[in-house]
């Protein structure tokens, strides 16, 4: 269906202009400027009596269809200045200069990135959503075409053949239909046709990614084998001898501490094996702080065996149960004011406060080394600070603590409670002088590069120091 804006003229006249999704409303004025003998530079468009941004594709302005713009005179006239164009390549190396608006975007690719171009077979340029492809493409369409009409602007060239361009990546593809076994005829018809629908996406319902799958396998395992693996640990364990204590771990800003895998071998380890020495722990400093690098570190946890993705029934009844709730309490949840959402917050703050005692925080450095430390909830970030400048081979320096994403900088007045870091979170360090950044520069002192623990010995320090606290507060 063709899209039109109708432009109401300073003189009282009416003029329809026809639009395309990525038709600028600099286009749309003057494209009405023109055949009415106006200077598009002099005017402007309003909708509703306020201001439209003139650099806006069609598509992301807002404006309805068959709306109507509003043009008047400007305050000041409209100067034509440089614009910043940077071009990002596919190793991530950036080109940038100062172009006039009317350039080419084959100017631009020549000018900036002409070595890099003459290697590329089919050259595509992409900024916000629009795509320039080919150079006879590039040749006739300019900056101000594409609404670049002034400040900086960011593009990337890529070499991909126009037709690989209507590929969609990151598509869930639903995988081939299986021939039904003879041990499936014990399973329900009802569960067996839900599956089907589920695996092959028809219906209009929802995918079923691995990710889901693994998630849900991690987090709430099958309910019969759950019961009978609680039955015979119930069985097994002598009933004068008190449970072994449990920390609820949670999860907190950045970064969740809590690797599930990792605390059961450590267990299972030590039923084991008695045996067996645990995870080597250097400690480096005041609270219990140790040092780790995430290179070195065994990254086998999550290598699974295609086997553990496979959807059992118990899976799909989880996932239904998941969304069932996630609708009905969508649907439920009472409007709150603003004041009613700040006491629910101080809440959640103050339920939390009472069960964790402490919380555990890692300072990832730009050179991939984490520093770990234990800290109370109600600290500033004022504490975490002094506690890493410590640790610094360059402590005079300025930093900044930073979780993300997004990329929040943490001010040093607040506590870790109120910064959700409780009770565990990753935090990012930088400099606040950039040039200090790089991952070759040296940021930690060489007498504690030189004591380095694990990771698997960094959580192992920290589960026995909180099953520690958990047996010394209920005893």
């Amino acid at each position: 269906m063709e899209k039109r804006v109708t432009v109401l003229l300073p003189n009282g006249r009416r003029q329809n202009v026809n639009v395309k999704p990525d038709m600028t409303l600099l286009e749309v004025l003057e494209t009405a400027s023109a055949k009415h003998g106006f200077d598009s530079d002099e005017h402007c468009l309003k909708f509703h009596n306020k201001d439209v941004s003139l650099a806006q594709q069609f598509r992301f302005s807002g404006l309805p269809n068959n709306c109507v713009l509003e043009m008047e005179p400007t305050e000041k006239r409209r100067t034509v200045t440089n614009v910043v164009v940077c071009i990002q390549l596919n190793d991530g190396t950036r080109e940038q200069g100062e172009f006039l608006p009317s350039s080419t975007v084959w100017h631009v690719v020549q000018e900036l990135c002409m070595t890099q171009l003459e290697a590329f077979e089919s050259p595509v340029i992409i900024y916000m959503r629009s795509e320039v492809i080919g150079v006879q493409q590039m040749q006739n369409t300019t900056l101000k075409s594409l609404g670049i009409l002034e400040g900086r602007a960011m593009m990337r060239l890529i070499d991909k053949k126009p037709e690989d361009l209507k590929r969609q990546a990151n598509v869930y593809k639903p995988a081939e239909v299986k021939p039904k076994a003879d041990n499936d005829d014990d399973q329900p018809s009802t569960c067996r046709s839900a599956i089907g629908a589920a695996g092959s996406g028809g219906g209009g319902g929802f995918a079923l990614t691995s990710d889901m799958v693994k998630s849900l396998k991690r987090t709430a395992p099958e309910e019969s084998s759950t019961k009978d693996a609680a039955a015979d640990a119930e069985a097994q364990t002598p009933k004068d001898e008190p449970a072994k204590p449990k920390y609820d771990w949670g999860s907190g800003s950045g970064y969740s501490l809590h690797h599930r895998n990792q605390e059961e071998q450590f267990e299972d380890t030590a039923d084991e094996n008695p045996g067996k020495a645990p995870p080597v722990v250097n400690v480096i400093g005041p609270r219990n702080a140790v040092l780790f690098s995430l290179d070195a570190a065994n990254r086998n946890n999550d290598d699974l065996p295609d086997s553990f993705f496979d959807l059992t029934v118990n899976d799909l009844k989880m996932v239904l149960r998941d969304l069932k709730r996630t609708a009905s309490g969508n649907e439920d949840a009472p409007l709150l004011t603003s004041n009613l959402r700040e006491l629910e917050r101080q809440k959640a703050m103050l339920a939390k406060l009472n069960q964790y005692k402490d919380c555990v925080l890692r300072i990832q450095f730009p050179n991939r080394y984490v520093l770990q430390g234990i800290f109370k909830p109600h600290e500033p970030v004022s504490r975490v600070e002094d506690f890493v400048r410590a640790f610094l081979a360059n402590p005079s320096e300025q930093f900044h603590l930073f979780t993300i994403p997004p990329k929040k900088v943490l001010p040093s007045n607040e506590t870790l409670l109120e910064l959700n870091c409780v009770p565990n979170a990753m935090l990012h360090f930088t400099f606040v002088e950039e040039k200090l950044n790089a991952e070759s520069n040296r940021f930690l002192q060489e007498k504690f590069m030189e004591q380095l623990t694990s990771e698997e010995g960094a959580l192992f320090a920290v589960q026995k120091y909180r099953l520690a606290k958990a047996s010394v507060s209920s005893s």
